[in-house]
């Protein structure tokens, strides 16, 4: 279990820049999930800790075995099929997807302050669904070229279209009935990752232009043409929108590879995202909050391209700190990551806080929305990580 490195209490002054001498030990209790617990007093505001304060298990009420989970999940098993493999509960194994989806999103805000902004970025949706076939969703994906890092997602849940028979045309009518995507959904979340883009995206020099490349989804170009920083950045010859064609081959030589390569990897890793699966998502935000899990497994803990383990990670080719990668690496398993406030984009901000809007599962007995709980010390990592910046 981590020894706290700091004061969890925001008002004290050892939260912010604890000295190396903090706290004293202040006895010990004994935990029927954890064993022995040490616990601590800070010396300044004479509040008590202890080991569980920062651990990644804390309120737990069984040790996890979170690593575990983390590698059969991203190996392609379904959340009962890793229940039953580690003689689980699917609830205490749900649970730990949380935890996990959030220690991701808190590191991706790690990684995310201290990115340096490149010339050029990709973005695509890649299309799967949730709680059903009848809901088809997108998860809109940033991507940088060179270290084909993921910069960020923008879930979103649409309506079914094209070929259906009478059959599957009348149930997807009942199901509307009970729930149905806002209108306008798409162009809000799109618009989204517009204004986040503008964080990752930099000229390389004063007489040439940025690049955001995308295929033909119509709603791109005229997103970004509504765009107040777009317009002000193409008529300064800063900003160029390039095509790609969607039927375009899929090979290295395609200015959309590093996007549609990390298309192809999600839907490798995670099980609910591959072709004719029946491992459907059942919920929009547990659906995040994998998808988060793979980022930062694609990001921080694997190698450039499985093949180049001399070039470091993808993180570290796009253009992050080693320094950062490896403490990510050391402390995600054990200590809770602290979320940076200064690089929470809003679309991690809606996951963690449960705000995607998510449709039913049990329709047929008048269900009409499905909601997720939020514990309260996850509420508190997140508030703090805006406090202590502030």
């Amino acid at each position: 279990m981590p020894v706290p490195h700091c004061c969890p209490h925001l008002s004290c002054a050892y939260h912010h820049h604890p000295p190396s001498r903090w706290f004293v030990r202040y006895g010990s209790y004994h935990s029927s999930a954890h064993g022995r617990v040490q616990r601590y007093r800070c010396r300044r505001c004479r509040h008590t800790l202890s080991d569980q304060s920062e651990s990644l298990q804390y309120f737990a009420k069984r040790r996890l075995p979170l690593l575990a989970i983390w590698l059969s999940l991203l190996s392609g098993a379904s959340l009962r099929e890793i229940a039953r493999r580690y003689h689980l509960s699917p609830p205490t194994v749900q649970s730990a997807v949380l935890r996990l989806g959030r220690q991701a999103m808190a590191a991706q805000t790690l990684l995310l302050a201290t990115v340096r902004p490149r010339a050029r970025l990709l973005y695509d949706g890649l299309r799967s669904c949730v709680s059903s076939h009848d809901y088809p969703c997108d998860i809109t994906t940033v991507v940088e070229p060179e270290g084909e890092m993921i910069l960020t997602m923008c879930h979103t849940v649409t309506r079914r279209g094209g070929t259906m028979t009478a059959a599957q045309r009348r149930r997807v009518e009942a199901k509307l009935l009970r729930w149905h995507p806002r209108p306008g959904t798409m162009r809000r979340d799109i618009s989204l990752i517009h204004r986040e883009i503008w964080d990752y995206l930099r000229a390389p020099c004063a007489s040439s232009a940025a690049e955001l490349h995308t295929d033909e989804h119509p709603l791109y170009g005229a997103l970004l043409a509504r765009d107040a920083v777009a317009r002000h950045l193409r008529r300064a010859g800063a900003l160029r929108h390039l095509l790609t064609p969607g039927a375009a081959p899929r090979t290295l030589t395609n200015p959309l590879f590093a996007v549609n390569y990390i298309d192809r990897l999600l839907r490798h890793r995670l099980k609910e995202h591959t072709r004719e699966t029946i491992a459907i998502g059942r919920q929009a935000t547990l659906q995040m909050h994998r998808a988060w899990m793979f980022a930062i497994d694609h990001n921080c803990m694997r190698e450039y391209r499985v093949r180049h383990p001399e070039l470091g990670t993808h993180a570290e080719q796009g253009a992050v700190s080693h320094t950062v990668v490896r403490t990510v690496n050391r402390e995600f398993f054990s200590r809770r990551l602290s979320a940076v406030a200064d690089a929470v984009p809003e679309t991690i901000r809606r996951v963690w806080m449960a705000e995607l809007p998510s449709p039913p599962i049990r329709w047929k007995v008048g269900q009409k929305a499905t909601s997720l709980h939020l514990p309260a010390y996850a509420l508190r990592d997140l508030s703090a990580g805006y406090q202590h910046t502030a």
